[in-house]
């Protein structure tokens, strides 16, 4: 039974392609040109094709039931699907080469072979790499912020200074 329900499907899916030429010199009675298809005939099968994409679509987490007999669909979105996931993928490989490369240039100072004594790796970073928009925006604030507060600190101390040389020049 499996086997004729295989040549009923492969008949039914198989389309023979003509490629078609043009003569020149004939013309119809109207003056148009005549097509007479060629001899050489070209056959595609669908039902191949559908067999040949068949694991791919299983590998990417589509069922055989889905595949064969839900809505044609489907098979767009589990490759749009697919895309995304290695895009997710290739995003966190990459956040992932960029912390060890980060490590590595901070301890590199202590791995020089010439280093001198005494010589300490950078810290590591206290934060993680932000990467939403909404993450950056939320660092560059705070660094901002700290900014502030560093000069702030930095114009008080200044002024503590300076309002001590007047009041040993008045006390004078």
């Amino acid at each position: 039974i499996i086997s004729k329900i295989d040549k009923y499907v492969s008949r039914t899916f198989c389309i023979n392609v003509r490629r078609t030429r043009r003569k020149r010199g004939k013309r119809g009675l109207d003056g148009e040109q005549l097509i007479e298809p060629s001899s050489k005939t070209e056959s595609f099968c669908y039902t191949k094709l559908f067999y040949k994409m068949f694991p791919y679509y299983l590998s990417i987490g589509m069922t055989e039931e889905q595949y064969w007999d839900k809505d044609c669909a489907l098979v767009k979105y589990y490759r749009e699907a697919e895309t995304l996931r290695n895009e997710k993928y290739n995003q966190q490989a990459w956040l992932q080469g960029m912390y060890f490369y980060d490590a590595l240039a901070r301890i590199s100072p202590i791995l020089h072979a010439y280093a001198k004594k005494g010589t300490k790796a950078k810290p590591y970073t206290e934060q993680p790499y932000p990467i939403s928009k909404k993450e950056i925006q939320k660092q560059s604030e705070q660094k901002h912020k700290s900014q502030s507060r560093k000069a702030m600190l930095y114009m008080q101390n200044y002024m503590l200074q300076n309002n001590k040389k007047f009041e040993e020049r008045k006390g004078m």
